[in-house]
Formats: structure tokens, sequence, C-alpha cells
């Protein structure tokens, strides 16, 4: 039973520490084994700061690296929103903008038409 307990205390513990090892890589900030007792004598927790290590490194590099784009990302850019444009206008948007543009189109006749017979009635 004693052993039980042990092994349970010593799990929370390796947990807690590979928390807090994993926060301080993340957060750019040193871990320090040596001030930690746990972690100098666990040897599973050592192994995962060494694995968070390097994943932190290797992580770093990449997001260093300049990524360039293809060449002709920026027609697949826009082809694909026009794709979408096409599937997302609904059919009772298309319905409201034609009858908008039919009742701007009818406005403008008619002020076009009042406009050219003033100037007819101006000119007689």
């Amino acid at each position: 039973m004693k052993s039980i307990i042990k092994n349970l205390r010593n799990n929370i513990l390796c947990k807690r520490t590979r928390n807090k090892m994993l926060s301080s890589y993340l957060s750019s900030q040193y871990f320090g084994f040596d001030s930690n007792p746990h972690a100098s004598a666990c040897i599973k927790c050592q192994v995962s700061g060494k694995r968070y290590k390097a994943f932190k490194e290797e992580l770093e590099n990449e997001l260093r690296k300049e990524v360039e784009a293809p060449t002709d990302f920026a027609s697949k850019v826009m082809s694909s929103l026009d794709k979408k444009v096409k599937t997302t206008t609904s059919k009772s948007t298309k319905i409201i903008l034609l009858t908008l543009l039919g009742i701007l189109s009818i406005v403008f006749l008619v002020f076009g038409q009042r406009r050219s017979s003033n100037k007819l009635e101006r000119e007689q």
C-alpha cells in the first residue's frame, strides 16, 4: 500500500515538474534542473526536459525560415474567392440586388426624360 501511495505521489510530482518545465521553455525562460530536487533526480523528467528543449529549438528554427509563395499563389487565392462568392450568394440576395438595379434604372430613365424635356422647353 505504501508503494502505491509513493508511486502516486511521485507521478503527481513528475506531472507538476513537467508542466513547470514546459511553461518555462515556452516562455523562453531557463528551467533550472539543479535548483529543482525532483528534476535533478528523476530520469523521466530529465528526458522530458531534453525533449521540450529540443522541440522548442526546432520550432524556433522553423519559425526563422523564410518561405516563398508559389508563383501562382495570388491567382489561386482569387479563383477560390470567386468560387466562394458564387456559392455564398443566396437566391434572395440576387433577387434583391436585381430589384434595386431595376428601380435605379427606372429612376435614371425618368430623371433623364425630365431633363431632356426641360431642355426642349427652354430651347423653344
